[in-house]
C-alpha cells in the first residue's frame, strides 16, 4: 500500500507550550498507520500562515495543525489566500489552551484526533470572510466586538492562569461592563443601539467550555451572532453561570440570530477579537463562504 504523505505545521509556544511534546506523542500513531509525517515548526507569528500559503499542496494528503486557535486560524487563513482552498484537508490537533474547533469536533484527545485523520472521514468547514478598513482575514470560529474582545485582552496578560484565564477574565469584565454605541447589520437589516457585546460563532464553544452559541454548525452556511445590548450585573452573572451548558440563550437579555452576513459600524475604533486573536478595529463586514475548506472530524 503507498505510503500517504501529511505535512504537520507545529506551535511550540502556543496555548499550553506543550506542541512538541504532542508531536512525539502521536508520531507513532500516524507511523503504525504508514503515513509519512513531514513536520515544520513555526518559528514567528505568522509562520504557519506563510506554510499554508505557499506549501505545494500536489505533495502531500493533509496538512494538519498542531497548536490552538490562533495556529488554526493562520493555517485556514493562509490555505484561503491561496485560492485552492479544497485541494487539500485539513487535521487539527489540540495544543492550545482555548481548543475551540476541538470541543466543537468534540475531540480534546491529541492522540484521538490524530486517529480521526488518519481515518479520513472529513466535512465542509464554512469561513467567515472579514473585511475590514485595510485588510481581508480569513476566521473560522470567533468574530468578536465590545465585551467579547475586552475578556480576550484580559485573558493574554493573565495566561500564567491556562485555560482558567477565559473564565476569570470574562467575570472580570462582568463587573466592569461597558456598553458601546453601534449600528449592528443582520442579513442587511440595521439597527442602532448600544450593546455590551456581539459575537458571531461558527463553533458552538468560546474559550474554554464556554456553550456560547450551542446551535452553531461548521458546516451551515451561517454564522451565529449572539449579541447583549443591555444587561444588569446579576443578569451578567447569570448569563456566564449558564453559558457553559448553553441555557444562557434563554435570557431575557441574549439576542441569538443566524445570518449569512453581518457588519459593525461604530464611532470608536474598537479593537476586535478574531478566532482568538486581537486583530483589526471596526467597522467590520462579515461575509460567510459555505465549505470553503474541508476538516477532518
Amino acid at each position: 500500500m503507498t505510503a500517504r504523505r501529511f505535512l504537520a505545521v507545529v506551535n511550540p509556544r502556543g496555548g499550553t507550550r506543550r506542541g512538541l511534546a504532542i508531536l512525539r506523542n502521536v508520531q507513532p500513531v500516524f507511523a503504525e498507520s504508514n503515513v509519512q509525517l513531514d513536520v515544520r515548526v513555526m518559528e514567528y507569528s505568522g509562520h504557519a500562515r506563510e506554510i499554508a500559503e505557499t506549501l505545494d499542496v500536489e505533495n502531500y494528503d493533509a496538512l494538519c495543525v498542531i497548536g490552538g486557535d490562533g495556529t488554526i486560524h493562520e493555517v485556514a487563513d493562509g490555505l484561503m489566500r491561496r485560492g485552492q482552498q479544497e485541494s487539500i484537508p485539513l487535521g487539527i490537533i489540540p495544543a492550545g489552551s482555548g481548543n475551540t474547533m476541538h470541543q466543537h469536533l468534540g475531540c480534546i484527545d491529541p492522540v484521538e484526533a490524530a486517529r480521526r485523520i488518519i481515518a479520513g472521514r472529513t466535512c465542509p468547514l464554512d469561513v467567515a470572510r472579514v473585511t475590514l478598513e485595510d485588510q481581508v482575514v480569513y476566521c473560522v470560529d470567533i468574530i468578536g466586538w465590545g465585551g467579547v474582545a475586552d475578556i480576550n485582552c484580559t485573558a493574554e496578560k493573565l495566561r500564567f492562569m491556562g485555560p482558567t484565564r477565559y473564565a476569570a477574565a470574562a467575570l472580570w469584565h462582568i463587573v466592569r461592563a461597558n456598553r458601546r454605541r453601534a449600528t449592528l447589520v443582520l442579513d442587511g437589516q440595521e439597527v442602532e443601539d448600544e450593546f455590551l457585546f456581539v459575537i458571531g460563532c461558527n463553533t458552538k464553544f468560546t474559550g474554554r467550555g464556554m456553550k456560547l452559541a450551542p446551535r452553531a454548525e461548521i458546516d451551515d452556511g451561517k454564522i451565529d451572532v449572539v449579541v447583549v445590548r443591555r444587561a444588569s450585573r446579576l443578569q451578567m452573572l447569570e448569563l456566564f453561570k449558564r453559558v457553559f451548558d448553553g441555557s444562557h440563550t434563554s435570557l431575557s437579555c441574549v439576542e441569538y440570530h443566524q445570518v449569512r452576513s453581518f457588519a459593525i459600524e461604530s464611532a470608536g475604533r474598537e479593537v476586535l477579537d478574531l478566532d482568538g486573536e486581537i486583530k483589526g478595529t471596526a467597522p467590520v463586514r462579515v461575509q460567510m463562504l459555505p465549505g470553503a475548506l474541508r476538516l477532518f472530524t
